[in-house]
Parts: structure tokens; sequence; C-alpha cells
């Protein structure tokens, strides 16, 4: 895949760029001038999943919900990132509003405001354990698309930041045991020491959902995870983002328009070998989805 064919490429890996660097001085920042983090509450929810399945339209939805107070950022990669994760409890805290602040806003709508944020890295064990030891009573949603349509979605994410992948998806798609092999051991045995490779070339792990789904029942009750359809915010967005809001503890709401974010910027079609390499992989792993959630959602099983 020729990338002088993309004239836009370059623009976009420096525009993110920017804004990864911007991210992450200002996550420092806050680390520096944090001072007493005890008066911020912690998040009642985490969209925990999964990245390229629609988090950021979500998350934008929900923001027009009045009892939605958000977080000073979408994605805070606090619980599965081990650089952010050392900064402390009280980094994290310094992301949301105050006891105050959620008072306030509770006793000017009437009901019980709620914070959040949709860090969309269910995939690392980390993420869970460290979600549990410090917000075991917060509401998980996962949001899941067709593995096979997210894994060349996050294929072209990646190739559109700074240090890009250089390589065809076929190509990614063979070499990803070999990149990531290491990080699927540590994952397992000592999630601490997963690194940044797991999370950018996972095109094909992230989507095999219920492996994930298990580890995040080890440690939270199935009453508080709620998995959605990411079909359905484009087929049905308004009953879709009613029953999230019941379910983080809102009133239903109309948030009437609905526009998409963070669409991907590629036009060319995958490869028809890497989309039916794809299909057979995950039949088995949908299957094991459809079965737990006991309806069938029209993937290849």
């Amino acid at each position: 895949m020729a990338e002088a064919n993309d004239d836009g490429l370059t623009a976009r890996r420096l525009g993110n760029f920017r804004r990864s660097f911007s991210r992450h001085s200002s996550g420092l920042l806050r680390r520096w001038v944090a001072g007493d983090s005890s008066h911020h509450v912690l998040p009642d929810f985490l969209i925990a999943g999964v990245m390229k399945c629609g988090t950021t339209s979500l998350y934008h939805h929900l923001l027009k919900h009045p009892g939605f107070v958000p977080a000073s950022r979408k994605e805070i990669h606090y619980f599965s990132s081990q650089w952010n994760f050392r900064h402390g409890e009280g980094w994290y805290r310094n992301h949301f509003p105050t006891a105050d602040e959620m008072a306030a806003a509770s006793e000017r709508i009437g009901y019980r405001a709620v914070t959040g944020e949709a860090t969309p890295a269910m995939v690392c064990n980390s993420y869970a354990i460290n979600a549990a030891n410090l917000v075991p009573d917060a509401k998980i949603v996962m949001i899941l698309r067709n593995p096979v349509d997210r894994a060349y979605s996050h294929y072209h994410h990646q190739r559109n930041t700074f240090f890009g992948d250089r390589l065809s998806f076929w190509d990614a798609l063979q070499a990803e045991e070999k990149r990531i092999g290491r990080d699927l051991q540590y994952n397992e045995t000592d999630p601490a020491r997963v690194t940044r490779r797991f999370r950018r070339y996972s095109y094909a792990r992230r989507g095999m959902y219920m492996d994930q789904i298990e580890h995040w029942l080890k440690y939270f009750p199935a009453e508080q995870i709620k998995i959605v359809n990411q079909a359905d915010l484009k087929t049905q967005p308004q009953a879709l983002m009613n029953t999230i809001t019941t379910f983080i503890g809102l009133p239903e709401h109309d948030f009437g328009s609905f526009e998409r974010k963070n669409k991907g910027h590629y036009t060319e079609p995958m490869e028809e070998r890497a989309r039916q390499y794809l299909t057979e992989l995950f039949r088995p792993h949908n299957r094991r989805l459809f079965e737990f959630l006991g309806e069938d959602w029209g993937w290849p099983s």
C-alpha cells in the first residue's frame, strides 16, 4: 500500500501527534499542580471498550444529557496504562468534577448527576484489575462492532498516527503474533508490563471479545456490565442511548441529531484474502459471544 497515494496522510499523522502530545503534557501538568484531590469524585461508569467501535460517538452523545458531568477528557488511560497508573489515584481523581460540582449539578436538574470516562482498552487485563480495586461499583459499558471491520478500522487508525504502521493490512495481520507475542504473555502473567506495541498492533486480538469479557467478569458482576452493538448506534441511536443512560443511572433523554465522531479516513476496500482470513478467525469467538448474549448479531459464526 503506497503511502504516497494519500496526500493527506502526513497531515493527519502530524495532527494526531500534536493532539497526543497535548494530552500527555496536560496529564503531566495535572500531576504537578494537582494539589488536594480528595474533593474530586471517582467515575460512576467507564466505557471500557472497544477501540474503533463507536466509543467517541457514544461519549459525545452522552454529553448532551444534562445529568452527565464529564471528565476533563474522554480518554484518561489510567487503569490500562502503567505510565499513567504510576501517577496515582490523586492524578486520576483530578480529571473528574468535585463533590460540590456534582452536588450543584444534581440540585440544578433535580436528580443525581453522574460522571464517567471512555478509555476503550478493555483488551488490557490490567484495566479490569485496577478498576475493580479503585471503583468496584462502577458501571461498565462495552460497545462492540463486527470484529472484521473493527480490525481494518484499527489498522487505518494506527496508520494515521505519527509512527504509523508501514506494513500493508495483510502483512500486519500475518506479523501480529510476532509483534505482540511477548505482550500477550505479559497480559496473562504480568499485565503491568504490557507495552504500547500491544495496544497499537492488536488488530485481530481486540476482536476476540469473549476472552476479554470473561476476564472482566472475574472482577465485576454481570449486572454491572452492559454490552451493546455498535450497529444500533447507526440504526436506532435514540433507543440505544436511552438503554445506556438508564443503565448508568440517568433518566431517558431526547438526544436530538446523531452525528458520527472520529470517523476513519480511508476509502480503499479491504483485500478479500484479509477479509476471508479474519472471517474464519473470528467465527468461534463470535459464536461464543452470541451464546453468552443469547442473541445473534449477524456476524459470521
